[in-house]
């Protein structure tokens, strides 16, 4: 996993135009992000998949609509997005789901998607955050809704095949029946289940030039995503060992990589970041791995991170997470019960389609 997993700006711009719209106070947005979303450019070249869940909270807080991650979803499908003309433009439904699966990352690197065979003639597609990851129902209502979307732009018969199966709460199923194209049921999770007739079907909307041309683009992105995460990672370790002997200056940082100030912020400029954003990302990285540590004091963790005083880390950690360091403690306990059946689930029966 990627340290501290983000989404790509260009998506989060998408979601953020689709809840202004919908009457999501501006405002609320950027204090989470903490950048004005409509400014194109500046430093950041991705957000946090922690703020990411703090947007989906809000913008249904804010609207008070439990179905605003499947109509966010189906907007989503609306939109040239690479990654859907992938799924779109393959040879049959299988083979674009493979491909979709394959390039996700160049979305989000909040997880990873698994597909797995039932005994019924159905394949389940499931998506499995990474570990400690707040991936919330309303946001895998979006990931779903857009994958049935542009299903249904290729098959229009494709309810027939589909079954989507919900697993948040305080949402009538009645009311799900009329977003959505395909039969729901209620679940422990929420995923989708599509019939192997359907995958091996010859997909009506395939062109070999569009698919390559996207291809092409997606495996760009992933490039440049992968080099700005290895100066990224070169960063935070050395930012980590700065951080260990109390002395995370920019100086010292720049001294570890053998680079002078100036050639670490041309470079880090160059990768869409500077040396603030990443040594915000580094304590903020950090001490979500040490919250995992019951046995760990939060003032210890503090400490550790780089605060003199105890107030300013909870001051920043509400900022990274918007929870409390107790209370996010709390929760991570109950997410990693959560993942470990579901990782238990996924793999029963797992075959290839």
């Amino acid at each position: 996993m990627p340290i501290l997993p983000q989404v790509a700006m260009p998506f989060v711009r998408l979601l953020c135009k689709f809840w202004i719209n919908h009457k999501v106070p501006k405002q609320a947005l950027d204090d989470i992000l903490g950048i004005d979303i409509t400014i194109e450019g500046g430093e950041k070249f991705g957000i946090s998949s922690h703020k990411i869940a703090q947007l989906h909270r809000v913008a249904v807080e804010q609207t008070g609509d439990l179905g605003l991650g499947v109509r966010l979803g189906q907007y989503v499908a609306l939109s040239d997005l690479i990654i859907g003309n992938i799924l779109m433009r393959s040879k049959t439904l299988a083979a674009g789901i493979d491909a979709f699966m394959a390039h996700s990352t160049m979305v989000s690197e909040s997880g990873r998607f698994s597909l797995v065979k039932r005994n019924n003639g159905y394949i389940c597609l499931s998506f499995i955050p990474h570990e400690n990851i707040d991936f919330s129902s309303f946001q895998k209502d979006m990931v779903f809704a857009s994958i049935e979307s542009w299903i249904v732009k290729i098959f229009p018969d494709a309810n027939e095949h589909i079954q989507y199966v919900y697993g948040g709460e305080n949402f009538r199923t009645i009311e799900l029946e009329k977003l959505l194209a395909s039969p729901i049921r209620e679940g422990k999770d929420t995923y989708l289940e599509i019939s192997t007739s359907l995958l091996a079907r010859g997909n009506p909307e395939a062109d070999e030039l569009l698919l390559a041309q996207n291809l092409e683009q997606a495996r760009k992105v992933i490039a440049k995503r992968t080099q700005r995460l290895e100066l990224y990672v070169a960063v935070r370790s050395a930012i980590k060992e700065c951080l260990i002997q109390r002395c995370a200056t920019q100086e010292n940082v720049a001294n570890q990589l053998n680079l002078s100030i100036r050639n670490l912020q041309r470079r880090l400029k160059e990768a869409g970041t500077t040396y603030q954003a990443i040594l915000d990302d580094s304590r903020e990285a950090l001490a979500l791995n040490l919250i995992k540590d019951l046995d760990t004091p939060l003032y210890e963790i503090s400490f550790l991170v780089g605060f003199t005083e105890p107030s300013a880390f909870y001051k920043a950690f509400r900022r990274w997470t918007g929870k409390r360091p107790g209370d996010y403690r709390q929760d991570v306990m109950q997410q990693s019960v959560k993942n470990e059946t579901l990782n238990a689930i996924s793999s029963v029966d797992e075959l290839p389609y």
